[in-house]
């Protein structure tokens, strides 16, 4: 069944037919600083105990610790409404864990829409102009600045990401949940994930406006580990870390802001879609690949990716991911000052050891049809050994590189982080329009590759190792 057909028809932003809580009656107050989690927990409460209904936030600010939603539960916030995360730590703990604004478990039927704003306070837990630093992950001794003299990066923090504070987990999070929309909202201010849906299925993210601050590490827009069956359309993100990221996490490594719903998942990540949506990031646009399950059938279209560190990227560091379908997608990318992963790709193609005893996991059957990208860098296909990433057909696929004006502090390299090889986090390379190294059946059809004429470092515009 199309998930469409699997939502009842909505109206003016709620179900039609549908049981209303207020949550004014239940003892919440818009003024901006009373505590509220109480009277909308109450709320949830009696809408689950009703058999389901819509629990209604209306105009106002409403200052609320996490709460959580049950089946059949629709989140209406309606347009002048403003649900805003409290600034204590203690408003946001669910047992050892901490969520920064809501989560379901074990839910199905639940929405959330509406005009209004779901606000996680963010600005309150980042140090503000204090880069957060994250070199332990990298060697820079043999980057292009080093063999030209120049001094690798800069500690200019205009770009972030600044240095966090301790601060509450994910905002939304979904655990083990099913038929779920969220559609219209604004959400913003998220300190660490903002959506995160963990084994999850038959999934719809319509017409949401994600805004959170480009200088801020960790603020996903939607993250989806090992879920299934899920669609996101006509959105508009902007997160400094990953817009979209697709991953196949089944525990949550000790990280305490992830870990609620992140405990031994097994499973696949399959069938997700993402279209006509607008994606600005300091990381990855949109992130397919990383955690211990695989991933598959993911298909992109329609895709604006504008001022962001990387455009596309697809890994394999702990399973495998296959089949892969981009198209009709614009992609613009560019350098920027930190040490965000990325250098300036439009895509991002590699299969690298990620560390430990860990074998070397595949990328298979990938395709890029009709794209239309600009940037600072080359697009990417990198295999750690022959073969590892394996049928890659580029269809009417054009980029165009530039020089920018960061190119001699941050240009001039490839980047792997994360790697189990230190030395090959970033290094000297890269710089031609396409750089394709130990891929196996890369097939190009119509494409075109330019440069400006100080843009390229390469002997050629196109560096390719052809495999098999």
């Amino acid at each position: 069944m199309a998930l469409a057909q699997r939502w009842p028809r909505l109206q003016d932003g709620r179900t039609t037919s549908m049981k209303t809580f207020p949550i004014t009656e239940f003892g919440a107050i818009p003024d901006g600083t009373t505590i509220n989690t109480l009277a909308i927990q109450a709320a949830a409460i009696a809408c689950r105990d009703a058999g389901g209904g819509a629990v209604l936030v209306p105009p106002g600010t409403f200052v609320t610790g996490t709460f959580e939603l049950f089946s059949h539960t629709t989140l209406q916030v309606d347009a002048g409404a403003r649900l805003l995360a409290s600034a204590e730590q203690s408003d946001h703990l669910v047992g050892e864990y901490s969520v920064g604004l809501l989560y379901a478990q074990d839910a199905e039927g639940i929405a959330l829409t509406g005009e209004g704003i779901l606000d996680g306070n963010g600005a309150l837990h980042f140090h503000e102009g204090e880069l957060h630093g994250g070199h332990d992950d990298y060697s820079a001794h043999d980057t292009w600045q080093r063999r030209n003299a120049l001094p690798h990066g800069t500690k200019d923090a205009v770009h972030g990401p600044f240095r966090p504070k301790p601060r509450p987990g994910n905002m939304i999070v979904l655990a083990r949940c099913r038929d779920v929309r969220m559609e219209k909202l604004t959400i913003t201010g998220a300190s660490y994930w903002t959506i995160h849906c963990a084994d999850s299925e038959h999934l719809v993210f319509e017409g949401l406006n994600i805004a959170n601050d480009l200088r801020h590490p960790n603020n996903d827009g939607i993250h989806l580990t090992t879920c299934r069956h899920a669609a996101i359309r006509h959105c508009r993100i902007v997160s400094g870390d990953d817009c979209v990221a697709i991953t196949g996490f089944r525990n949550h490594g000790g990280e305490r802001e992830i870990a609620f719903g992140l405990s031994g998942i097994e499973g696949v990540g399959e069938d997700i879609e993402v279209s006509d949506c607008t994606l600005t990031s300091r990381s990855s646009a949109v992130r397919i690949g990383y955690g211990e399950n695989p991933v598959r059938d993911i298909r992109l279209k329609r895709l604006d990716i504008r001022e962001s560190n990387r455009g596309i990227g697809i890994y394999a560091r702990q399973a495998d991911v296959e089949d892969v379908t981009v198209e009709d997608c614009s992609i613009q990318t560019r350098l920027f000052h930190g040490n965000w992963w990325g250098r300036g790709e439009p895509i991002h193609v590699s299969a690298v050891r990620f560390g430990g005893a860990l074998p070397l996991f595949r990328l298979r059957n990938l395709t890029f049809r009709d794209i239309r990208a600009e940037g600072e860098n080359g697009m990417l296909f990198f295999a750690e050994e022959p073969g590892a990433v394996d049928h890659v057909r580029l269809v009417r696929v054009s980029n165009t590189l530039h020089r920018g004006a960061l190119f001699e502090q941050w240009g001039g390299n490839v980047e792997l982080r994360p790697v189990a090889n230190h030395d090959w986090s970033i290094m000297a390379g890269g710089s031609a329009p396409l750089w394709a190294v130990g891929v196996r059946d890369l097939h190009c059809e119509d494409c075109t590759w330019q440069a400006d004429e100080d843009a390229v470092l390469s002997a050629e515009p196109f560096h390719a190792e052809r495999v098999g």
